[in-house]
């Protein structure tokens, strides 16, 4: 059942989306899932992996982010729910493309790097300072080829690319991306009691954005 108060607290969620405040729309729905949740500590530790990063191109980023710290895909457990929640992913240093490349995104923004997310069937890729990077594969910039080898990766078929696949996404678009991943793995999984939440923000995202799949 979708209470006014999930409506209110979906709503805030759509706001920080709607502000590109990325990482504190995506911890304002995990505290759906994980009530009592404090952003702060996650906040601070996107701003500490920001303060270690010394220069503004993707090495240096994948420098702080892939190696030092060790974050990138979960590819033991790749559909646990946890790996679409940001904290969680700071915590195990493992997560989904989408939920990687949105910890690029933030500590890459707070020390002045022009970053987008690219939203492909099945993957999620980032422009990094210009450069295409695949966050879940450890940082590795990737090409054309590599792309399209993704989206075969990802949904099957003969490599492919369209070009529209490749433009920036809006963080609105991310954030209802990373709740639409869960949408699915919560109804394969049976855990239909969390879909109300999920449903509300979805909704209340739904003016912003139009998510694409995987």
């Amino acid at each position: 059942m979708v209470t006014t108060a999930i409506r209110s607290r979906a709503q805030a969620v759509a706001e920080l989306a709607a502000s590109d405040r990325l990482a504190e729309a995506a911890l304002a729905f995990s505290g759906f899932a994980y009530p009592g949740l404090d952003p702060a500590p996650y906040l601070d530790r996107l701003e500490q992996m920001a303060r270690s990063v010394k220069g503004s191109t993707h090495l240096s980023l994948r420098k702080v982010i892939s190696i030092s710290e060790g974050i990138g895909g979960n590819v033991d457990d790749y559909n646990n729910p946890e790996n679409s929640f940001l904290h969680r992913v700071l915590e195990t240093r493992r997560g989904l493309p989408i939920t990687v490349s949105a910890i690029w995104i933030e500590v890459g923004r707070r020390i002045g790097i022009e970053m987008e997310g690219v939203g492909l069937p099945g993957h999620f890729l980032v422009y990094a300072g210009g450069q295409l990077v695949d966050p879940f594969h450890y940082g590795e910039a990737i090409g054309f080829d590599e792309a399209a080898s993704l989206v075969a990766a990802g949904i099957g078929g003969a490599p492919r690319l369209d070009p529209s696949w490749l433009e920036p996404v809006e963080t609105a678009a991310i954030v209802a991306r990373m709740l639409t991943n869960l949408e699915h793995r919560y109804r394969d999984s049976g855990e239909i009691a969390q879909l109300d939440w999920v449903s509300a923000c979805l909704e209340a995202l739904a003016s912003k954005t139009s998510p694409g799949p995987g």
